[in-house]
C-alpha cells in the first residue's frame, strides 16, 4: 500500500469514531488497518496524518502525527483535500 492508502486508512478510521459508529465497526476498521500497515497501526504517522485531518475539520485536538504548518492562506479546500494533495 502506498502512504496516500495509510492516510486514506486514518481518515476512514476517525472519521467513523468522531462519527459515533458503534464498537464492533471501529475494531472491524481497525481490524483491516492492522493487516494493511502491521500492529502498531494506531502509532503510524502516516495513519495519525490522516486521524489528525479528520480530527482537525471537527476542532479536535491532533493526537501527534506530523505536525505540519499551513499550506498557504489563498488554500480554501477541506483539510483531506490538501493532505491527499501533499502525498
Amino acid at each position: 500500500m502506498s502512504d496516500r492508502d495509510f492516510v486514506l486508512l486514518g481518515i476512514k478510521y476517525e472519521a467513523a469514531k468522531v462519527g459515533g459508529m458503534d464498537e464492533a465497526s471501529l475494531e472491524s476498521i481497525g481490524d483491516r488497518s492492522r493487516i494493511e500497515v502491521g500492529e502498531d497501526w494506531e502509532s503510524n504517522a502516516t495513519i495519525l496524518r490522516g486521524r489528525d485531518a479528520v480530527r482537525d475539520e471537527h476542532g479536535l485536538p491532533k493526537l501527534g502525527g506530523l505536525q505540519q504548518g499551513p499550506l498557504d492562506d489563498t488554500d480554501c479546500r477541506p483539510s483531506w483535500r490538501r493532505l491527499l494533495r501533499r502525498s
